[in-house]
């Protein structure tokens, strides 16, 4: 099943979307601010070289009127000599320049048609009547215009006012040619973000994408995490972190598939006594009359008799064996538990094991590898286990082998480990010895029930027998128990 079940947006999208927005509006302050500075400057320089020029041309102006006034020169056209000067400025970029008397009568003009012709606007008025320079901004004939005015006064005596007019077109011409700069590096600069955001997006996305991958492929992969490399950030700590949790996953499903088999097992043993049940009844009156004949038989017959009916009694006790056998895998275990010493019961254990291989020519070797403790088990049903997994380990091997015997904790559990240096179990029926009458011996060698019985105490004491097994390097019988296990954990 898919984990993205409708379109959606990515978090490389988002991220990308987020960061050419911010940006942008970063870009968009710092041009608006920049521009801003800038006109601010633009006015600041006019209005000071404005000022400045109209201080200077007031004085001479005032000295042409204060000198006419005394009668030392006639003014004759120095006041228009002046005006002509004032718009020679090519700095400023002037549009008129008007010297005017108290009463706004023109007395210079740069147009000459204009002498004469009295001015009695607001900004004529505002300059006439002010002490000092004064700037206003206006709009004439679609222009821009600063009006820059100095009162023509001296120790309080005033002859009128002198009016410059300085286009602002210019200036707004180089603020225009400013923002399309602006403009264009924004433009840029936002253009490289945006590759600059898409490889760290990318970076980011990419390995978030494929762990997206990796978990929409968990069923097909059987819960494999196999990243190539872990990252050192967050998103590292994601990956071990989905790792981890399929290595949960893993485990859980492997004990559930192992409880399951557990249970069909269970089962199947559970039908099996049913029937065993049924077959010991039925098949061990009928052995008690044979073997009662059999008696007769012995006790009439001669010696070529009592040999044949040897025979026929070791198959009647073969048959009356695996019945006994098969009752006891079918009942409910009973057990007498008892705390036991770990020492002593490795001691003890050694003893019945060397004495079983001794028989048969094989030497043991015993290591307990295990600190002091305590163990609750039923002692003669554990040795039967024991007992079992040497005579198998001592079939397994020659003559004059060797069969390992040792004693460990691992992992919080008491573990004895039956060890043979045999030619090993083949891999496909490795799960199959703990099966009723599988047995790899030959016919009449063993009944197979073994070790499906030696399973049967170690799961009713709480433990496991497992084999561990590689052709051709021997085999290793794990049999583990709890270290300390409590008698009311079993119902006693």
């Amino acid at each position: 099943m898919s984990l993205i079940p409708r379109p959606f947006i990515g978090l490389r999208l988002r991220f990308m979307a987020v960061a050419v927005l911010l940006t942008l509006g970063t870009t968009a302050v710092w041009g608006i601010w920049t521009w801003r500075r800038e006109q601010a400057l633009y006015s600041q320089t006019l209005a000071r070289e404005g000022e400045m020029l109209v201080s200077i041309m007031a004085i001479p102006i005032i000295n042409a009127l204060l000198y006419e006034e005394l009668g030392i020169i006639r003014e004759g056209g120095l006041l228009d000599n002046f005006v002509g000067d004032i718009m020679a400025n090519s700095q400023l970029h002037p549009l008129y320049a008007i010297v005017l008397d108290q009463n706004g009568r023109v007395l210079a003009h740069n147009r000459f048609s204009e002498f004469g012709t009295i001015y009695n606007d607001p900004l004529t008025r505002a300059a006439l009547a002010a002490d000092g320079f004064t700037q206003r901004l206006l709009l004439q004939d679609g222009q821009r215009i600063s009006d820059l005015a100095m009162p023509l006064a001296i120790a309080g005596k005033r002859w009128g006012c002198l009016r410059v007019g300085v286009s602002l077109e210019p200036m707004f011409r180089e603020l225009d040619r400013l923002a399309w700069q602006i403009l264009f590096f924004a433009g840029v600069f936002s253009f490289c973000a945006l590759g600059v955001f898409f490889l760290i997006g990318n970076r980011l996305s990419h390995p978030l994408a494929h762990l997206a991958r990796e978990m929409e492929s968990v069923g097909d992969k059987g819960g494999e995490c196999r990243p190539k490399k872990f990252r050192q950030d967050e998103i590292g700590q994601l990956q071990r972190s989905f790792c981890a949790m399929l290595e949960r996953l893993r485990k859980s499903e492997e004990e559930r598939q192992s409880s399951l088999l557990r249970m069909l097992e269970n089962e199947r043993l559970a039908t099996v006594g049913k029937i065993a049940s049924g077959v010991a009844h039925e098949v061990n009156n009928p052995l008690a009359g044979i073997q009662g004949a059999l008696y007769f038989i012995d006790q009439k017959g001669g010696e070529e008799v009592g040999r044949y009916t040897g025979v026929v009694q070791q198959g009647i006790e073969r048959i009356r064996r695996i019945v006994g056998q098969l009752l006891d895998l079918s009942r409910p275990a009973t057990m007498d538990l008892e705390t036991v010493d770990s020492r002593v019961f490795f001691e003890d254990l050694t003893l019945f094991a060397s004495l079983a291989l001794k028989a048969r020519k094989v030497h043991l070797r015993a290591e307990d590898r295990t600190p002091p403790m305590v163990l609750c088990l039923d002692r003669d049903k554990i040795h039967q286990v024991i007992l079992n997994l040497a005579l198998n380990a001592a079939d397994a091997v020659s003559m004059g082998g060797t069969v390992q015997m040792y004693a460990e904790v691992e992992a919080g559990r008491y573990r004895v480990v039956v060890h043979d240096d045999g030619p090993g179990i083949a891999p496909e029926i490795r799960e199959q010895i703990f099966e009723p009458f599988f047995t790899t011996k030959a016919a009449g060698s063993g009944s197979g029930m073994g070790l499906a019985i030696s399973r049967g105490i170690a799961e009713s004491h709480g433990g496991t027998l497992t084999v561990e097994s590689t052709p051709g390097d021997g085999c290793s019988f794990i049999l583990s128990l709890n270290c300390q296990a409590e008698r009311e954990s079993y119902g006693i």
